[in-house]
């Protein structure tokens, strides 16, 4: 089974990657403690997107395609792939 493509995430993991420079600039210059935490809140809610976006993705392309072929080993192992990423939560 082939995976999807994800070089779309890249721009968006970068985007992050930026904000959390941006929270160690911000510790390093001693910013109030409300705008950090602020700034790390952001960086939570970008990755709960990217994370979601994933998850979409996995859905739509995995999922689907292992039920689509019909084999019910394949479909069980995606399943159960999607069942332990919320079991880990």
């Amino acid at each position: 089974m082939s995976h999807p493509d994800h070089t779309p995430d890249l721009k968006r993991l970068n985007r992050i990657v930026g904000q959390l420079e941006g929270v160690g600039r911000m510790i390093n210059d001693g910013r109030y403690c409300p705008e950090i935490l602020g700034q790390i809140r952001a960086v939570h809610s970008a990755l709960k997107g990217l994370e979601a976006q994933l998850l979409k993705r996995h859905i739509n392309h995995c999922l689907r395609s292992a039920i689509e072929s019909e084999d019910e080993a394949i479909i069980e192992g995606q399943v159960e792939a999607v069942v332990d990423l919320f079991r880990k939560q």
